[in-house]
C-alpha cells in the first residue's frame, strides 16, 4: 500500500482497532516510523478514539463496583487481542469487561434469589437496577461501535478545520461522506461558550455558506451535523443560541477545506 492509501483508505484506523494482518501491520509501522504526515494522521486518529472510549464511559452502579473488587483477579486477566494502541486496548478490554460483569453478576443475583424468600424484594429490586444497567452499557456499546464504523470507514473522508486567528489553539474534525450526506463533527478541541452562544458549522459551497447545524462544545466529542452533500470547504463561528441565518466572520473560530 502507498501513502496515499495508507491516509484515506482507513488503514490507520484499522491499525489502531487490530484488524490488519502481520505484513499490514509492519508496512503501516514502517510507513508511521519514515513519514511526518502518517505519523501525524495516526496520532490524531488516535487521540480521536480515546475521546470517543471516554465520551462512551459508564459509571457503574455500587452493586457493579462490589462486584468488580470481588472479582478484582479475574478481571485484571484480561487482555485485549494484538499488540494495538492504547485506545484501541482501552475499548476491547471496556467490552470484554462488560460482557464478564453482566454474566458472572447475573450468576451471583441468581444464587441469591434462591437463599431465602424473604429476601425476595430486596433481590426483585437488584435484578431490576442490574436490568437497567446492562441496557445502558448494550445502548452506550452500540454507539461506540457506530463511531468506530465511522472512523474506518473508506466512505468518508477524514478533514482537518485548524484554527483562525481567533482561536488558534483550536482544531475540529469532520467526517464526511457525500455520497450519504453524512456529516459528524469532533469538537474536542473547542473551548466552552457561555449559555447564550453556540457554535455553528457551515459548508462553504462556490463561496456561498449553507448551514451544517449547531451544537456546544459540551454536547460530546463525537456528533452528527445536517445532511450536506458538496461542500469546497467547512468552518465553525460563534453565534447567538439557537444559531443565524449567516456566518459572523470575526468570530470564525476553525477552517479547513474538503
Amino acid at each position: 500500500m502507498n501513502k496515499q492509501e495508507i491516509l484515506t483508505g482507513g488503514y490507520l484506523a484499522a491499525y489502531i482497532t487490530g484488524e490488519l494482518s502481520a505484513d499490514e501491520e509492519q508496512e503501516i509501522e514502517t510507513h508511521i516510523a519514515s513519514d511526518q504526515q502518517v505519523r501525524r494522521e495516526y496520532f490524531d486518529l488516535q487521540k480521536t478514539l480515546e475521546l470517543v472510549a471516554f465520551h462512551h464511559s459508564i459509571a457503574p452502579s455500587p452493586v457493579v463496583k462490589k462486584f468488580v473488587m470481588q472479582n478484582e483477579s479475574v478481571i485484571k486477566n484480561i487482555h485485549s487481542p494484538g499488540e494495538s494502541s492504547g485506545g484501541s486496548r482501552y475499548l476491547m478490554a471496556a467490552s470484554i469487561t462488560v460482557a464478564l460483569i453482566s454474566a458472572l453478576s447475573a450468576f451471583y443475583f441468581w444464587n441469591q434469589w434462591k437463599d431465602t424468600d424473604s429476601r425476595l424484594a430486596l433481590l426483585t429490586a437488584r435484578n431490576i437496577e442490574m436490568a437497567e444497567s446492562y441496557q445502558r452499557v448494550n445502548q452506550e456499546l452500540t454507539g461506540i461501535r457506530g463511531d468506530l464504523a465511522v472512523l474506518v470507514s473508506p466512505e468518508f473522508s477524514r478533514i482537518i478545520l485548524n484554527g483562525t486567528d481567533n482561536a488558534t489553539d483550536a482544531k475540529a474534525v469532520i467526517y464526511w461522506n457525500p455520497t450519504e450526506e453524512e456529516v459528524y463533527l469532533n469538537s474536542a478541541n473547542l473551548a466552552q461558550l457561555p449559555q447564550n452562544q453556540q457554535y455553528q458549522l457551515w459548508a462553504l459551497i462556490d463561496g456561498v455558506p449553507v448551514d451544517a447545524g449547531v451544537f456546544d462544545a459540551s454536547d460530546g466529542t463525537f456528533q452528527i451535523m445536517k445532511n450536506i452533500a458538496r461542500a469546497d470547504a467547512f468552518a465553525v463561528t460563534i453565534e447567538q443560541s439557537g444559531g443565524s441565518e449567516s456566518p459572523t466572520l470575526s468570530t470564525m473560530q476553525v477552517y479547513g477545506e474538503s
